[in-house]
């Protein structure tokens, strides 16, 4: 059922459909394979892992931490990999399970999507916590929140908003997070936390889908769709090599062509397509390509939830200017 408020492919993912398949986070990240044993060996050698087995390790000289080590390694227990290096403070938990026990008692079933990133380094659990909006015309977005964690340190224990647009899975990300989560078991405030959560998700999302109603009313012409691409990625001959030239315009097509894409199928020109065929082209042609020219939904999601896309922003500044 879409309705008003009112009434982030990868290697280890799954998805679900919420609607026919409400799911524990539990068994959603069971599945996609990220309910894994962690150990904090001093050494990451596989030989000495909760031993030291000998090895000369650094340990702390003074104070209430005196000859404890100074670091210790975060190593995945059923691959042995090692999934990061720590000082000896770093708040150790068994594995991601924290994450589903946080996200499953605060919203039970409403799971959809567990990533695993590289071998375990870091994750993203989403959930639909609200219906689905169409935009009329048959454009629906699902407003959704984020889970991210990491063992390597790259990313902290948060939650964010995430907005998912069916027609081109486009995946819009928030850029403060909703909360951020000590990395330990402790569960108190989970109330707090829930309120903030789905307060904040609920915002964000009427905020979106107000922006996306006035520019959808906003025609925006092909002509007008080629300057906003000129001023997003503009090309200078004088200072850029002929390589560099290459690569801005190969870009340029990719947004050209999912202009194409999005006024075809809704049969419309306006400024909220043209945004979407930049953050589209952004996420799908330029930060999910990797080596050999293939697409990883990881590496788009990875990119989007580290804020890297410049062009999206850029561009919706110049069209809500």
């Amino acid at each position: 059922m879409i309705e008003t408020f009112d009434t982030f492919e990868g290697h280890h993912m799954l998805t679900r459909d919420k609607a026919e398949h409400p799911l524990d986070a539990h068994v959603v990240m069971r599945e996609a394979d990220a309910l894994f044993d962690v150990a904090y060996p001093v050494s990451c050698h596989a030989a000495t892992i909760g031993t030291g087995g000998g090895v000369v390790i650094p340990r702390v000289k003074d104070g209430v931490n005196k000859g404890k080590a100074r670091h210790k390694y975060v190593v995945r227990l059923d691959t042995l990999e090692v999934l990061g290096l720590h000082s000896h403070t770093y708040a150790e938990t068994d594995g991601y399970d924290f994450i589903a026990d946080m996200a499953e008692e605060m919203f039970p079933e409403s799971t959809t999507s567990c990533t695993v990133f590289g071998e375990g380094e870091k994750i993203a659990v989403t959930q639909d916590l609200v219906n689905p909006v169409d935009l009329g015309g048959g454009d629906v977005i699902q407003p959704q929140v984020c889970w991210i964690t990491s063992y390597n340190g790259v990313w902290p224990t948060a939650v964010y908003d995430l907005t998912s647009r069916l027609f081109c899975q486009n995946q819009l990300v928030g850029r403060d997070p909703l909360v951020k989560v000590k990395h330990t078991k402790n569960h108190d405030h989970l109330l707090e936390m829930r309120v903030r959560i789905l307060e904040g998700s609920i915002a964000r999302a009427k905020t979106l889908t107000g922006m996306a109603r006035v520019m959808r009313d906003q025609e925006f012409t092909d002509a007008e769709f080629r300057g906003l691409v000129d001023q997003v990625l503009p090309v200078d001959n004088d200072e850029m090599t002929e390589r560099q030239v290459n690569n801005v315009l190969t870009r340029q097509q990719y947004c050209l062509s999912a202009w194409t894409k999005e006024t075809t199928e809704f049969g419309m020109s306006n400024r909220w397509l043209a945004y979407n065929a930049i953050q589209g082209a952004e996420q799908h042609r330029i930060n999910g390509r990797v080596r050999g020219g293939t697409f990883s939904r990881d590496r788009a999601l990875e990119k989007a939830i580290d804020q890297k896309t410049p062009l999206a922003e850029r561009a919706l500044a110049l069209l809500t200017a």
